[in-house]
């Protein structure tokens, strides 16, 4: 999940304790339902208008639906809503552009391009009321929540088989797009002797160094950051707890800010070394282009897979278009470009074993053996993991 930005700050602060960097629904202008958003209001409450063209009442929204039909429906759409998407997140800049190419589609997304999973699941609520919203992409335990809360809509795309069942949904209200590892993000220009693990963190001279990915109670890579401390600091998969413990002590020696590890923060120094995913610190490497040089190193005693998943909003107001988003990022297109963003797409077996990777772009990653003790946690055990986060962040490591 990306940290949270909203102009809502009130309702936010209330809620999630966060503060916001974004303006919150800067295009939401609209006076009235636009007919699409009728038509998925129409459907919520058991409509069965038909018409010349199809409708969600005509086609069974739950998938796959036809590629032909959703392009024709999207195109009377008109647009597609993204929340939570951020184009310099892996490679969605070219998904983004994609998906625009292809079908013509026009995509609001800057306004709330880096909304985090939490924000993202209250524009989703907020459009019970007033739609707005048609797609977001979380992390992996914002899925259920989703459910849970009634905010999503069913859909399996049509490459549904290729993604193992512990990565989606069985009734189709989520599914694992890509996967990526915490990693070390270091600026070598200031850090010359590069840590290797947790431990060098904690005993090495990096005063006001080691940043997270914002606010581990809403930021899912900062939650991910302090699972895979826990893991390297005695703790497992089942006790996240050492990893809270671990971030107490580091706050305590001097080593950690509370400065986001944001590229503009890293590329100042002002976070010399980030926790965070894989995929943005290779991505953060290539875009900086050595000014500053960053090195990307997975942990050598503890890292943590981390998926995030696509879901589709129950009231979106382009229903269509917000399947055919679905149809389009699983695709080998889609997939691949996640590869380009330097994450693992859910896919990617699939796409290795079709001859269809190109070789340079695999050889980009860390090296192999660097991922060979990355863990992957079960639904519940980041269900028990984030209460504890939640409970013991703020009084253990803020002092607050």
């Amino acid at each position: 999940m990306r940290p949270g930005r909203s102009q809502e700050q009130l309702l936010f602060n209330d809620l999630f304790g966060q503060q916001s960097r974004r303006h919150f629904l800067r295009r939401a202008g609209v006076a009235g339902l636009s007919a699409s958003a009728l038509a998925a209001m129409l459907e919520a409450c058991g409509s069965s208008s038909t018409g010349s063209s199809a409708t969600t009442a005509d086609v069974n929204m739950a998938g796959p639906i036809k590629l032909d039909t959703l392009i024709a429906n999207a195109k009377k759409e008109g647009q597609l809503q993204a929340v939570g998407i951020p184009p310099e997140w892996a490679d969605y800049k070219d998904i983004l552009a994609g998906y625009t190419s292809h079908y013509g589609l026009p995509i609001s997304y800057k306004a709330e391009a880096e909304y985090s999973s939490a924000q993202e699941l209250e524009v989703f609520k907020n459009s019970k009321t007033r739609p707005h919203g048609d797609i977001g992409d979380v992390g992996f335990k914002f899925g259920p929540l989703a459910v849970q809360q009634g905010l999503v809509a069913p859909y399996k795309h049509a490459y549904w088989d290729d993604i193992d069942a512990s990565l989606k949904d069985p009734d189709g209200y989520w599914c694992t797009e890509y996967y990526g590892a915490q990693a070390f993000v270091i600026n070598t220009d200031l850090v010359k002797k590069p840590p290797t693990s947790f431990a060098e963190l904690l005993s090495g001279n990096y005063k006001n160094m080691v940043g997270i990915d914002g606010d581990p109670r809403q930021a899912n890579d900062a939650f991910l950051a302090v699972f895979a401390a826990a893991l390297a600091h005695g703790g497992s998969l089942d006790n996240i707890q050492p990893g809270i413990d671990y971030f107490a002590q580091l706050k305590k020696s001097g080593n950690f800010t509370v400065a986001r590890s944001s590229i503009a923060n890293i590329s100042t120094g002002e976070v010399a070394i980030a926790v965070m995913w894989d995929y943005l610190g290779l991505g953060f490497r290539d875009q900086l282009a050595g000014k500053p040089h960053l090195e990307v190193i997975i942990p050598s005693d503890g890292s943590i897979a981390g998926p995030y998943v696509s879901v589709i909003n129950k009231t979106a107001p382009h229903p269509f278009a917000a399947r055919l988003w679905i149809e389009y990022i699983f695709s080998d297109e889609g997939q691949l470009f996640y590869l380009k963003g330097y994450a693992h797409p859910a896919r990617y077996q699939k796409l290795v074993a079709a001859g269809k990777v190109p070789p340079d772009l695999a050889a980009k990653l860390p090296p192999a053996e660097q991922y060979a003790n990355v863990r992957f946690p079960s639904l519940a055990q980041l269900n028990a993991a984030s209460t504890l986060v939640n409970n013991n962040w703020g009084p253990q490591v803020l002092g607050s």
